[in-house]
């Protein structure tokens, strides 16, 4: 199936910075390859080389745009270098476990990106996936691009698991106001807690409300008793703090974990 080319659209997600030169070169480089491309900054201050950070962004921020959408995801970037057909959209990227992260099961078709004998490929975004996306928008299929790979690396992202009476639940992603977003979904939670009453233990601190929203008042006037356990407009717990910000007051941070515990029948 060819994509749309009414409405060429291509993202970037990286770990570039915003300071340097590489958005520009690379969004040169389309707008030259690509009549009419429309290019989206998905963002450029993803921890370097942080693929469990990636895979989060990428999850959750990709996925909203319309079918056949090319998303580039420049992390970590080394060969193999593949293009992921997932949920009708494509992503060009490296095959260092972000994939199985991200997609999964949703996976429909992948190709392992041609590259030429003796080729550099510093620069990922430029040197190969920008052409790749141009290819893609003119009409490429997949088997174009090149052959299946046998399989893709396998990486977990852990979420939660159960420890006895407890539910650890890991951090996957600080947001830039210091929030931070858990392994386990408000559907997950409700689930498991079944009308229960629960607390759930943040470093030395510790939540027995599901709050509304960040703004809920609190009869506290120390901002580490004031910490809000809500839902995040992905769907996953959330932690925060009112007016600041959890990573700095409490110190956690990605991929450590928070212990959650239901009482009573």
């Amino acid at each position: 199936m060819h994509l749309d080319m009414s409405t060429p659209i291509i993202t970037l997600t990286t770990d570039w910075g915003d300071q340097g030169f590489f958005s520009g070169m690379v969004k040169g480089l389309l707008f030259s390859l690509v009549d009419g491309v429309r290019v989206v900054d998905i963002t450029h201050s993803l921890e370097a080389y942080n693929v469990m950070t990636a895979t989060f962004v990428v999850r959750h921020a990709c996925s909203g745009f319309p079918p056949g959408t090319v998303h580039i995801v420049d992390v970590a970037s080394r060969p193999p270098f593949l293009c992921v057909k997932a949920r009708g959209q494509y992503y060009l990227c490296s095959d260092n476990g972000l994939p199985s992260m991200a997609f999964g099961d949703d996976i429909e078709d992948v190709s392992l990106l041609q590259v030429q004998e003796g080729g550099v490929y510093n620069f990922a975004a430029y040197n190969l996936f920008a052409r790749v996306a141009a290819r893609l928008l003119q009409g490429a299929s997949m088997r174009d691009l090149g052959e299946q790979p046998q399989q893709l690396l396998q990486r977990n992202m852990p979420r939660y698991i159960q420890q006895g009476d407890y539910f650890r639940i890991y951090v996957h992603y600080i947001d830039s106001y210091g929030n931070a977003y858990l392994g386990m979904s408000y559907r997950e939670f409700e689930g498991l807690r079944q009308g229960r009453p629960f607390a759930l233990t943040v470093r030395d601190q510790e939540v027995t409300e599901l709050s509304a929203g960040y703004f809920q008042q609190h009869s506290s006037n120390d901002p580490r008793r004031r910490l809000r356990l809500t839902v995040s407009a992905t769907g996953l717990l959330e932690l925060a703090v009112k007016e600041g910000s959890l990573a700095q007051l409490v110190g956690l941070r990605v991929n450590e974990s928070v212990l959650l515990k239901f009482k009573g029948e």
